[in-house]
């Protein structure tokens, strides 16, 4: 019998592609933060951005932008050519997290915050059919150690110090009493900022003897992260200085001869 010519070949395959709907795009949103972010100089933080439905968008372009005057770039990824590519002002401090596309987590972590990383950020999703952005803001906060120093006397009392270095935004200090009266109308503060824009304070106070004694508070207070550091220091009677009674009737005197004197 003759043989089949089609016998030995074998069936073409069937391939099937996904195939994206450019009107499905339309149902596509991007979402951030609807509250700022807040992080600590010196740590890092993650600033939300979610696509929804999740999916794997083809040829997908992500830019994060920090939003000034222009627009400063931050991380550049895409799925063609260069996959990831940070800011120049960003070199080694920031992270997308690639794994998580499929899920439509297009966030970004930002590491070992600054001062000038404090702002508003762009998150912005793209590819030739669509694109999408939303807007994200950073609220970098810092706090630093508080200490109080004894200068001695001054007068009648004891002068105290209180300084603190490297805080962020520009912090709130007075001084307290046991009895959690303020001193702030006794005492003088200085706030300076560094070149970090970090902020110093320094705070003089005279304490007085007799109700002043006892424990003496300086608190420091970030109000954006709703912190406040502390140093006590506690004061006794003998700390003051003591004036002798002679001394005192003397001086009393020769001010009532100067006074006498000079009528």
């Amino acid at each position: 019998a003759p043989s089949c010519p089609t016998m030995g070949l074998k069936a073409p395959m069937l391939i099937v592609l996904p195939h994206w709907d450019p009107d499905s795009y339309e149902k596509f949103s991007l979402s951030g933060s609807p509250h700022p972010v807040v992080g600590v100089v010196g740590q890092d933080v993650v600033l939300p951005c979610q696509l929804s439905p999740p999916n794997q968008v083809p040829r997908m372009h992500v830019w994060w932008r920090k939003i000034g005057s222009g627009f400063i770039p931050v991380h550049e990824y895409s799925d063609e050519g260069t996959k990831n590519q940070p800011g120049e002002h960003y070199q080694n401090r920031t992270e997308l997290f690639p794994q998580e596309f499929i899920s439509g987590n297009v966030s970004l972590k930002l590491k070992w915050l600054q001062v000038m990383d404090n702002g508003r950020y762009q998150c912005f999703v793209k590819n030739p059919e669509w694109s999408r952005e939303a807007t994200i803001e950073l609220r970098v906060a810092a706090v630093a150690p508080v200490l109080v120093e004894v200068l001695g006397p001054r007068g009648q009392g004891i002068g105290l110090t209180c300084r603190s270095s490297g805080w962020f935004p520009k912090p709130e200090l007075q001084w307290v009493r046991k009895n959690q009266q303020n001193l702030v109308m006794e005492s003088v503060t200085n706030m300076t900022q560094d070149r970090e824009n970090l902020y110093s304070a320094v705070s003089h106070v005279i304490i007085t003897e007799g109700e002043d004694t006892g424990d003496i508070s300086c608190i420091v207070r970030n109000g954006q992260l709703e912190l406040e550091l502390q140093s006590v220091i506690h004061l006794s009677g003998d700390v003051f200085p003591q004036v002798s009674p002679w001394l005192a009737a003397f001086w009393a005197l020769f001010a009532l001869d100067i006074i006498v004197a000079g009528v």
